[in-house]
């Protein structure tokens, strides 16, 4: 059956037509969430939470416009999330010393100031607007969406302050050893 015709049916609530696009994608996406989460059993649950997506966002898909695009672009950007607010969670977690044990909470406080201080310094130096942009994402973990409506800027401008920003707050933090500590939480979270 012709794509085009099954977006058609899915705008009208058609379940068939549903199943059809879920069979005909599922492999290739969760393929591809697998690579970015190293995690087969996390890949299918954003997998499942992303047709879930679909169905309830069906009214909203232009059937003239390229399905698979669509689907890949949510995929990663959930994929994204998933990885930032386990990202936040983890860095919660490291530092509440009380939910820790057998670690010098001492130490981990210094190591967590000294962060804390540089990342403050580098976001001081970023200019303003990047700096809010820049904090509501990374920091607060604000979608762009949810950026967007709430400083009255277009997507695009929200994804070219985080993009400028982002490549700022690398400069400035290379020094204390930016890479190094992003490959650490990483590895820690693939875990």
């Amino acid at each position: 059956m012709d794509e085009k015709d099954l977006l058609f049916r899915l705008q009208a609530g058609d379940h068939d037509a549903f199943e059809k696009l879920y069979q005909s994608y599922a492999a290739k996406l969760t393929a591809k969430l697998v690579t970015l989460l190293r995690d087969k059993d996390l890949a299918g649950d954003i997998l499942q939470d992303l047709f879930v997506k679909v169905w309830q966002l069906r009214a909203d898909i232009d059937p003239d416009k390229s399905f698979g695009g669509y689907l890949h672009t949510i995929a990663t950007n959930m994929a994204k999330d998933k990885f930032r607010n386990s990202l936040h969670q983890q860095l919660y977690i490291q530092s509440r010393t009380d939910l820790t044990e057998g670690y010098d909470s001492v130490s981990r406080f210094m190591d967590q100031k000294d962060m804390r201080a540089a990342v403050d310094a580098a976001l001081s130096k970023l200019p303003p607007r990047q700096r809010e942009v820049y904090t509501l994402y990374k920091i607060e973990g604000l979608s762009y969406k949810e950026i967007q409506q709430r400083l009255g800027i277009s997507k695009q401008a929200v994804n070219r302050l985080i993009q400028e920003a982002g490549k700022k707050m690398r400069e400035y933090l290379l020094p204390i050893g930016y890479l190094m500590l992003c490959s650490v939480m990483v590895e820690q979270l693939i875990r």
